[in-house]
C-alpha cells in the first residue's frame, strides 16, 4: 500500500514539473504562428511585437479586447527562442543555401 502511494506521489510530481503552457486559440484554426504574426485586423488591432505581446490598435471604435488579451497571454510564451525584434523564432544553426543541380545531372529534369 505504501509503495502504491509513493508511486502515485512520484508520478504526480513528475507530471506537474514537466507541464507546459497551452491555451487554445479560437482564431486561425488554433495556429499560434498565424495568430501572433497577423493579429486580428478585423478586431481593429495588429501586433507590434509578438515577443513582448504588444499590439497597435487601429480603430478604438471596433477594438475587441478579448482577442487582444489572448494575444498578450499566448504570444510571449509561444516562441521562447524569438528575438526582441519581432522575428518569431530562430534556428539553432544557420541553414546553408540550396545548391543548384544542372538539369542534365538530375534524371527527373533531364526530359524537360
Amino acid at each position: 500500500m505504501k509503495k502504491a502511494l509513493l508511486l502515485i506521489l512520484l508520478l504526480a510530481a513528475s507530471t506537474s514539473a514537466s507541464a507546459q503552457f497551452f491555451k487554445a486559440i479560437p482564431y486561425y484554426g488554433n495556429n499560434p504562428y498565424l495568430f501572433c504574426k497577423l493579429g486580428m485586423p478585423m478586431d481593429c488591432w495588429v501586433p507590434s511585437d509578438p515577443v513582448t505581446g504588444s499590439i497597435t490598435v487601429i480603430d478604438w471604435e471596433c477594438y475587441n479586447p478579448t482577442s487582444a488579451l489572448v494575444y498578450k497571454e499566448v504570444c510571449p510564451k509561444a516562441f521562447p527562442g524569438a528575438s526582441g525584434t519581432g522575428e518569431l523564432g530562430s534556428s539553432a544553426e544557420a541553414i546553408p543555401p540550396a545548391k543548384e543541380v544542372p538539369a542534365a545531372a538530375d534524371p527527373a529534369n533531364a526530359n524537360r
